[in-house]
């Protein structure tokens, strides 16, 4: 599956998005969706390229995704390192392989 930024949103890709949200809800692993337009992606982007011109930083940070869904977004953002934490086994198996995947969720805190 290619998710280039040029065809992130493709028509054929929503197409598959939708495949995979029945999918998560038919293994009862849709668990909070929040979909990421291609416009928000490219403000974060923009703001990287921003931070790489500004700090001389390395053009292709290491980016951590908490709620990774199906690694769209990292595959958008950066060549570099691609963590995620994300607990749907669905999304898990169709990211791309270049993401590192470090968690499921993060437990709930108690104080006594």
């Amino acid at each position: 599956m290619n998710l280039s930024p040029q065809n992130s949103f493709s028509p054929d890709n929503k197409k598959s998005t939708m495949a995979l949200v029945s999918r998560i809800k038919s293994e009862d692993q849709d668990f909070e969706w929040y979909p990421t337009t291609e416009e928000m992606l490219k403000v974060i982007k923009d703001d990287i390229d921003k931070m790489v011109d500004d700090y001389d930083i390395n053009p292709n940070p290491s980016i951590l995704d908490c709620g990774a869904g199906d690694g769209r977004s990292l595959k958008y953002l950066t060549e570099g390192q691609r963590y995620a934490i994300e607990k749907s086994k669905p999304l898990i198996q169709a990211m791309d392989k270049s993401i590192f995947v470090i968690g499921a969720e993060f437990p709930y805190l108690t104080r006594n």
